[in-house]
């Protein structure tokens, strides 16, 4: 445990590379603050390197036909979220408070490219979604200038309701990276095999920016209990964001410890409910009859993927019959991906889910809201996944170097 620690203050520097937040960037970026999506704006120099740079706008319904064909177009029918694909379901995101949808669009009026925003409002984050770009423009279009705009120019927008943005990125698409650091968003979660595009598993990577005061004033002020799997990803955090010294915990002998007898009980009181949606997806919810504990997820069928889980237990023994049955639910479904984000504060739940064939894969600091205490809580991102990963990658050297902390670089190189 002292070695983990020696660790991390033998490699602390001062020199940490390009720390940004939400400010920085609105600074950064003056002429993306100006611009107004409702109205809709043409960049003034419409050329750079011979190429140009697309109009951008907020998407209204009439334009829901149109965002459905380019993911259509762009990934063949194979978007794996077929939701993108039904212009009832657009026009709904569109009419939403909670939703955006920004066009790019090339003279005269073709709609080239679009993505996505999704606001929390009541937990003060934003989420960037759904970039896709039509391939035969692309040789024509400026697409950087224009896709900086479209994440600046909301910040700038929602500065006073939104304090923190992420986005899931593509591994195949170095550009997109590279975009996403330019305008202040860093990698801090690995997301392997998670989604598949043209019939092929590829890994993405979470990506996150925070306003200053997120991290300065209303972070929770515990320090992380962590499980030693989990040091590497926390030091990447760590380094990143200027956090304190965690807490090593060994909990090996956890589940020796836990009451046989609960267990054998919780088995017999276990509940499995299951809602479809048209698309195909499930919400599965599994819980203890005569209780108010529960886990829940959605569940993609399609590309054989669970995400957004949720739970609550009143025992560490409760969570052990949960795990029992995500485990059963995983061969079943033949799942090959899972993703659950976990207190950074609760070592006994990690180390759980680490125990059922979760691995850590990143540390995101000050990731959920607790509006009891009004502060930020730190999550521990844990994911089952299938072993063979996709090889075909190209990785910016920040989102190398970040795989090669938490120690998945070999693991996606290796042949």
């Amino acid at each position: 445990m002292d070695d983990h620690l020696t660790m991390f203050s033998r490699n602390v520097t001062k020199t940490r590379e390009e720390i940004t937040s939400i400010e920085d960037m609105i600074n950064t970026y003056p002429w993306a603050r100006e611009i107004n999506l409702e109205e809709g704006h043409n960049f003034e120099d419409s050329t750079r390197n011979d190429k140009i740079i697309p109009s951008i706008k907020f998407a209204t319904r009439k334009d829901a036909e149109e965002i459905t064909k380019i993911f259509k177009e762009v990934y063949q029918n194979t978007y794996p979220y077929k939701q993108i694909e039904s212009v009832s379901e657009i026009q709904n995101m569109i009419s939403n408070p909670n939703y955006y949808w920004i066009i790019f669009t090339l003279k005269p009026d073709i709609i080239a490219g679009c993505i996505g925003i999704r606001l929390d409002f009541e937990n003060k984050i934003g989420n960037f979604f759904g970039f896709a770009f039509r391939k035969k423009y692309q040789h024509i279009a400026d697409i950087s200038t224009a896709s900086i705009a479209c994440v600046v120019a909301p910040m700038q927008k929602f500065k006073n309701q939104i304090f923190l943005w992420f986005a899931e990125i593509r591994s195949g698409f170095s550009s997109i990276q590279y975009i996403a650091k330019l305008t202040g968003l860093s990698p801090v979660g690995f997301l392997p095999n998670k989604d598949i595009f043209f019939n092929q598993p590829e890994s993405e990577i979470l990506f996150v920016t925070y306003c200053q005061k997120i991290l300065n004033d209303y972070r929770c002020y515990q320090k992380p209990q962590l499980i030693s799997p989990a040091i590497f990803c926390y030091f990447h955090a760590f380094q990143k964001y200027n956090l304190g010294l965690p807490v090593i915990q060994n909990d090996s002998n956890l589940e020796s410890e836990l009451d046989q007898k609960k267990i054998k009980l919780n088995r017999k009181i276990i509940l499995r409910r299951i809602e479809k949606d048209k698309f195909g997806t499930e919400l599965i919810t599994i819980s203890m009859k005569g209780t108010n504990n529960y886990l829940q997820f959605f569940h993609y069928k399609n590309i054989h993927i669970v995400e957004k889980v949720d739970y609550k237990v009143s025992t560490l023994e409760d969570l052990y019959v949960f795990l029992e049955e995500i485990k059963s639910i995983i061969l079943e479904f033949k799942l090959r991906y899972m993703e659950v984000f976990l207190s950074a504060y609760d070592s006994t739940h990690q180390t759980l889910f680490y125990n059922a064939g979760f691995k850590p894969t990143g540390y995101i600091p000050a990731f959920k809201y607790n509006k009891d205490n009004n502060l930020y809580e730190d999550q521990v991102l844990f994911v089952y996944h299938e072993k063979n990963l996709n090889k075909n990658i190209h990785l910016i050297r920040e989102t190398e170097e970040f795989l090669k902390t938490i120690k998945y670089l070999k693991e996606i190189r290796k042949k």
